[in-house]
């Protein structure tokens, strides 16, 4: 029976371009499938397809070659490294180092992280985001589900930015002219991480990506969102009219320090005027706190009580494509089913 669910391209056991011999599936979502392949001469990468019913919508082609632009033009030891990307029988495809690893996201389910975890691992997502705006790319769909943690040569923790499906170039003599992926009005991203003006459907720049950055920091170190809403209407009026809480008002048992409430604060102010510019000057006023917490009650190393997050069905829906695509990438890439 026709589901209508798109099956996944059978390529296990092909040799794509003669350099990429597909060895088993990942893993897949709605938009796309990642499979691990063996290269002649280096380490297994993962290979990232869309779907054959889906490789001829346009739109979402172009969203997947715009991610495979921006990886493959973006080298940084917190960005998702793109070995190459090509086109096997119509079909486009993007070879990515394979990685180790969970996603920030479900890292984050089990708690706040202890402060000083949470404090680099903030400075990295920063440091990856700031390169790419340094490079005139704004991401416009950041959020934990985005950030892959991995180790890194000496066994530390490293983050790692995924899917720029939704990517903003912001410097046509380097990336070239090319259309509008969203127009005026519409409203993309995922809404837990939204500025205020993306869910008005306003245009988003660097200072849109600072707000999801400042949703992160918040959610590292208290475990939560600053808004914990149940539909994405009550989501978007939150962004848009609440003041977001302190970090110390989400934490039983912790009192940050105030200079770094001022930077979450500053990151989640409603208009982008009074936000950081770029994620390099955020990550600078980061950088600029000594340490993230100035007391901490009850036994050392507790983690606050914390909300279920509200993965409701409303909420899951207004994924859009792009978003979903990113998904299948860090579902993959964690070996779900």
């Amino acid at each position: 029976m026709n589901t209508g669910r798109p099956t996944v391209m059978n390529l296990i056991g092909a040799t794509l371009e003669g350099r990429y011999e597909i060895l088993a599936l990942i893993g897949e979502g709605g938009m796309g499938a990642v499979y691990r392949a063996r290269q002649p001469n280096g380490p297994d990468v993962a290979i990232k397809v869309l779907h054959e019913e889906l490789g001829d919508n346009a739109a979402l082609r172009e969203r997947f070659e715009r991610e495979a632009r921006a990886l493959f033009g973006l080298e940084h030891p917190n960005l998702l490294h793109v070995v190459d990307f090509g086109i096997h029988e119509g079909r486009p495809y993007l070879a990515m180092e394979l990685l180790d690893g969970r996603s920030l996201d479900a890292i984050v389910e089990d708690g706040a992280l202890p402060p000083e975890q949470a404090y680099a691992l903030a400075r990295q997502v920063l440091r990856g985001l700031a390169f790419a705006h340094a490079n005139g790319v704004v991401h416009r769909d950041l959020k934990a589900e985005n950030v892959f943690v991995t180790q890194d040569a000496h066994g530390q923790p490293l983050a790692k930015l995924l899917d720029f499906g939704l990517v903003k170039f912001t410097d046509d003599e380097r990336w070239g002219s090319s259309g509008n992926l969203t127009t005026q009005g519409a409203i993309f991203g995922t809404p837990a991480y939204m500025a205020p003006e993306q869910c008005a459907g306003a245009p988003v720049d660097t200072r849109g990506d600072v707000y999801s950055a400042g949703v992160i920091l918040y959610e590292l170190f208290t475990g939560l969102w600053p808004f914990m809403e149940e539909t994405r209407v009550k989501m978007f009026q939150a962004h848009l009219s609440k003041p977001p809480p302190r970090l110390s008002d989400a934490s039983a048992d912790r009192t940050f320090r105030p200079e770094l409430e001022a930077v979450v604060a500053k990151a989640l102010a409603k208009s982008p005027s009074e936000r950081f510019g770029d994620a390099q000057e955020m990550l600078a006023a980061l950088e600029a706190v000594p340490q993230p917490v100035s007391s901490q009650g009850g036994t050392a190393g507790a983690m606050p009580a914390r909300m279920t997050r509200p993965r409701t069905a409303a909420l899951l829906a207004f994924f859009l494509a792009a978003a979903a695509i990113g998904a299948a990438l860090a579902f993959s890439l964690l070996g779900g089913e």
